[in-house]
């Protein structure tokens, strides 16, 4: 491979430093290790799952990327001081005493329109991945957030994109809508379709 064209490895504070200068890190590790802990602001999308296709409609052609992948030093960011984040995780086993608690809690489907109108979690809103930053302003940010999808994969690209412009309380339902029906809880189905996909 010529040597103009490998890919630089960066250590954990050439990351952010490229991040500073407006590169997007986008780090490709699953859902759960990403939640766990992961740089401040970075974009998660998993290799494992239609990567591909996501990355081709959530990612502007010329943007410049970091990618954090399944290598990274979690250890080294905390020796260097890194600015880290993590995201809670909930499954349904236990989300109904968590919505008993919590009457602010909103839940946040991500899955498309078609998806929804198959059937949701009662009380949720619909705002769909490829939709979540033209209809951001439907998610209350003083409310705590609890966002899914079928089973975590784009819940966890949407919580990421979220906390990019917010530093709201937002959760992953990281089991989504298989786990909730898996458990034999009732889905909502709308009636009518409103502007607001309540």
């Amino acid at each position: 491979m010529p040597e103009s064209s490998r890919v630089p490895l960066l250590l954990a504070a050439q990351v952010v430093e490229e991040q500073r200068k407006g590169a997007v890190v986008l780090d490709t590790r699953d859902a759960e290790r990403f939640a766990q802990l992961h740089i401040r602001g970075a974009m998660q999308l998993g290799l494992v799952g239609p990567f591909a296709s996501w990355a081709a409609m959530l990612l502007e052609p010329d943007l410049d990327l970091v990618i954090v992948y399944s290598l990274a030093d979690e250890h080294r960011w905390r020796e260097e001081r890194i600015s880290l984040a993590s995201i809670a995780i909930k499954r349904c086993a236990s989300l109904c005493q968590t919505l008993e608690r919590d009457r602010s809690l909103q839940l946040v489907d991500v899955r498309s329109r078609a998806e929804w109108l198959q059937g949701h979690l009662p009380g949720a809103i619909s705002v769909p991945l490829l939709d979540l930053r033209s209809r951001m302003q439907l998610i209350d940010p003083t409310k705590p957030s609890l966002v899914y999808c079928h089973e975590g994969y784009r819940a966890t690209t949407a919580a990421s994109i979220l906390l990019q412009q917010s530093s709201s309380d937002i959760g992953i339902l990281i089991d989504g809508i298989e786990g909730w029906s898996a458990s034999g809880l009732p889905l909502e189905v709308p009636t009518t379709v409103t502007p607001t996909g309540r």
